[in-house]
């Protein structure tokens, strides 16, 4: 896994044309009223009493006509206002700029670094964001799925998600910014990293029109799922971070676990543990979901892991009525 802090960044041309539009009225409107009673009071002559000048017989003056205080200070606050309007109305950019009037477009930003891949599959580099928009996690999808009713969909760590959310999931399709989603989360269980906890995830695919693959790393076959294992058995894996397969003697096997002797990184939980077969496909086991290092066990992320635990596959399937997308190539007719 990979935790990073989302940075929600906003484009200017995604919001507010009406309120630019009011803002815009409310300054010219402002404008033309202190423009008008300005020319008012410039050609308007209010008649005042003549005042007798200080000698006798001499000729009248007329002493000139004063604004209220509260007047004149009505006029400056509207001029500042309109001042502010029109400042505003300038520095709100409309919705649906014609490109010429574009100077520069504005960049697509990814949330974190994922490999780029042609397809969604096994192995391939995944994006859970948080629907708070408090950040997100970057972790490795695991074997492609159906349910019952036939919707398609893939599993993966089930800490990569938060519990009960239904997160947002992108990937790095071709290079190409910003992300394509691919789906949400559907099923998220996460009890810990002890022992016997469960740790699974299921993404139904319901974004993008994203290419599939069931082949892992887009070019190992998925024949089947097996649950015939044994200590020394060899088992493999793929994550997006350690960016190639990783295989080791299976160590240990409980009712929900398997632990084998390949290295891992953080980012690559949630992707496919499988075992080679004879004829070149590979038989999938579980969903990566943590490693560790004897050695070096508080070593976190800074250091790559020396073995690796897998959630065992088949109980799952049979819990959410799922099956396993093959790709085994078609019999002799």
């Amino acid at each position: 896994m990979v935790r990073v802090c989302a940075l929600v960044l906003t484009g200017w041309t995604s919001a507010y044309p009406m309120a630019r539009t009011i803002v815009l009225l409310i300054g010219a409107m402002a404008s033309l009223a202190i423009a008008v009673l300005s020319m008012l009071r410039s050609r308007i002559k209010l008649y005042r009493p003549p005042v007798q000048g200080p000698v006798p017989g001499s000729v009248p003056q007329y002493a000139p006509r004063q604004l209220p205080r509260m007047r004149r200070a009505g006029i400056t606050i509207a001029a500042l206002l309109s001042s502010v309007a029109f400042l505003v109305a300038i520095w709100l950019p409309p919705r649906d700029a014609h490109p010429a009037q574009e100077l520069t477009p504005q960049p697509a930003f990814a949330p974190i670094a994922l490999p780029p891949a042609r397809a969604i599959g096994p192995g391939v580099g995944i994006f859970v964001e948080y629907p708070d928009g408090s950040g997100g996690m970057g972790c490795t999808a695991g074997f492609l799925v159906h349910s019952s009713t036939g919707q398609a969909g893939f599993l993966t760590a089930g800490h990569c998600n938060r519990p009960h959310k239904a997160s947002k999931v992108t990937m790095n399709l071709g290079d190409i910014l910003p992300y394509a989603r691919l789906g949400t989360f559907s099923r998220t269980v996460n009890e810990g990293d002890r022992t016997e906890q469960h740790d699974i995830g299921l993404i139904v695919l319901d974004g993008e029109d994203v290419p599939q693959t069931s082949a892992i790393a887009a070019s190992l076959p998925v024949s089947g799922v097996t649950t015939d294992l044994w200590v020394g058995e060899q088992l493999c894996k793929y994550g997006m971070s350690t960016g190639q397969e990783e295989c080791g003697q299976v160590l240990d096997i409980t009712a929900s676990k398997v632990v084998f002797t390949a290295a891992g990184r953080c980012g690559d939980s949630g992707g496919p543990v499988y075992a080679v077969q004879s004829d070149g496909t590979a038989a999938a086991v579980g969903i990566d979901i943590r490693g560790g290092n004897p050695l070096n066990p508080k070593a976190g992320c800074s250091a790559p892991a020396k073995f690796s635990v897998a959630e065992l596959l088949q109980p799952w399937l049979q819990k959410w009525k799922l099956t396993v997308v093959t790709n085994q190539p078609p019999g002799p007719r």
